[in-house]
């Protein structure tokens, strides 16, 4: 640990030559694609793209690409180039960009890198993120689908092991747990590619991955994680004025050609056996199954179409409050342990607010062109304007919680909820205490556990009443009852003549 420490000293004084980059991060819709043209035009940039969508040809609307005739004579790298049939890793973007940042470097000129897809971004700005490259399993041949062929060649994986790893994820959970259980609590559950990813490094090093984990953390206390000097923006809107703009987006795409792309689309579905997957490669993008009812139907009707616009729309906004958890959550705690070293090599997130459009000029474009300069010009440390407007101060700084710092494992925990269901009808997991005291306060779960003392009351009454409560549930009168002298109910029956 002494020395860990020197090491750290050493580091925190010196400083590394290291070329560039500019980040565009923010929600969909937000306008990150404007704002990369403005600067990249400022600054004498080239655009890489980390969108996995953007990455195929064609579909230019449902993949929200920006249209070349906006895109002013701007060079746009690794994007449009990937056929329909192949599934893109990250483990090609991470060549295929690397090679595009080492070309534009080579230039004299500057990359800029808009996103999209976040753990792309992050395989490419930081150093050692062996374990959250778990969201992708590395890249196999195309014609070969058993995912057991992304294991790295030449390592010393068994055949029983393989079939583990190409097992149901109650199977990787298991074998997790036994070997590592205190990795095993980090993850969900049912998180198959991140349980898959951690056995995958068991298996072909012998190293436990909870080790691995401390030990790479250890690393990022010696020393900054960022494989550039790296300037980052987040183009950020409020919700409430965001969501109005997504809704109207998906409308224009609609009406600028989005339905021809998904009919284009469903046609080279149709024609592969066996269906395509719709939680890989293109077929994920959000805009095509949210139209299947429609598209399989034999004879579609106008409201089944009107439906897949509202699911689209449903979907766009979900992702565009992921996206906001992603930045706060996951992009913010990397980037706050460069405090530590003085951001000499950067990492602070400048917020440039895009809520009004009347102001995007002044607030957005001037106001990022003018920090990206003073950045390249004058280094990571010379950036004289704040991180953000003063309204939008809660964003970044602040107490960082997340479970992906150093000590965190003592808060990797699996909460089991004894009321509700996942979509599996499996109970619910909650993973982290933070996540199980959000779930605990969530509406979803006070309505399950109301629902659930409903039941035990009216269960009780049924055992202490009998068939008399369910005769009252259904609108019945109990039968009279008869005393001994033959009255009803206490009154004596007529008699005839009476």
């Amino acid at each position: 640990m002494i020395t860990r420490y020197f090491r750290y000293l050493k580091n925190r004084v010196m400083t590394k030559p290291k070329k560039s980059i500019i980040s565009i991060v923010g929600t969909t819709g937000v306008g990150k694609s404007q704002f990369s043209i403005d600067l990249a035009k400022a600054v004498n940039g080239e655009i890489i793209n980390a969108d996995s969508m953007q990455v195929y040809r064609d579909l230019d609307n449902i993949t929200n690409k920006h249209p070349v005739e906006e895109r002013e004579g701007i060079p746009h790298h690794v994007m449009n180039h990937v056929n329909w049939d192949e599934e893109y890793f990250i483990h090609r973007f991470a060549q295929e960009a690397g090679d595009a940042i080492r070309d534009i470097h080579a230039r004299g000129k500057v990359p800029i890198v808009i996103g999209g897809t976040h753990y792309y971004l992050q395989t490419l700005l930081f150093n050692n993120k062996t374990m959250a490259q778990s969201n992708e399993p590395k890249q196999h041949d195309k014609e070969t689908t058993r995912e057991s062929d992304t294991v790295e060649a030449g390592s010393n994986v068994t055949p029983e092991q393989l079939a583990i790893l190409d097992g149901p994820v109650s199977e990787l959970f298991e074998a997790l747990s036994q070997i590592d259980p205190i990795i095993a609590q980090k993850f969900h559950p049912k998180d198959h590619r991140k349980l898959r990813r951690a056995l995958e490094i068991y298996y072909s090093t012998g190293e436990l991955p909870s080790k691995l984990y401390h030990e790479q953390k250890l690393e990022e206390l010696e020393d900054s994680s960022l494989v550039y000097n790296t300037l980052l923006f987040w183009v950020y809107s409020d919700q409430e004025v965001l969501v109005p703009r997504l809704d109207a987006r998906v409308d224009k795409m609609m009406a600028g050609g989005g339905i021809d792309e998904i009919q284009q689309m469903y046609g080279a579905y149709q024609a592969q056996e066996p269906r395509p997957d719709c939680t890989r490669g293109i077929w994920q993008v959000i805009g095509f199954k949210e139209f299947l009812p429609w598209l399989s139907s034999q004879q579609p009707q106008p409201q089944q179409f009107q439906d897949g616009v509202e699911r689209m729309k449903i979907r766009t906004r979900q992702y565009a409050k992921y996206q906001v958890k992603w930045i706060k959550k996951l992009l913010g705690v990397e980037l706050h342990k460069e405090k530590r070293f003085g951001y000499k090599y950067g990492g602070k997130m400048y917020v440039l607010d895009a809520s009004d459009l009347e102001t995007w000029q002044q607030n957005v474009a001037e106001v990022g062109i003018s920090i990206g300069k003073q950045f390249l010009e004058n280094g990571p440390t010379a950036v004289e304007q704040a991180q953000t407007p003063a309204r939008l101060s809660h964003l970044v700084g602040g107490e960082i919680k997340s479970n992906k710092q150093i000590g965190a494992e003592a808060g990797w925990k699996h909460y089991k909820c004894e009321h509700c269901k996942d979509k599996t009808g499996m109970p619910f997991v909650a993973v982290g205490e933070e996540s199980w005291q959000l779930h605990v306060g969530s509406r979803r779960h006070k309505r399950q556990v109301g629902a659930g003392a409903k039941k035990r009351k009216h269960e009780e009454m049924l055992q202490k009443y009998g068939k008399g409560v369910k005769r009252e549930e259904k609108g019945e009168e109990a039968p009279a009852e008869k005393s001994e002298g033959g009255e009803v109910n206490g009154e004596k029956p007529a008699q005839k003549g009476e």
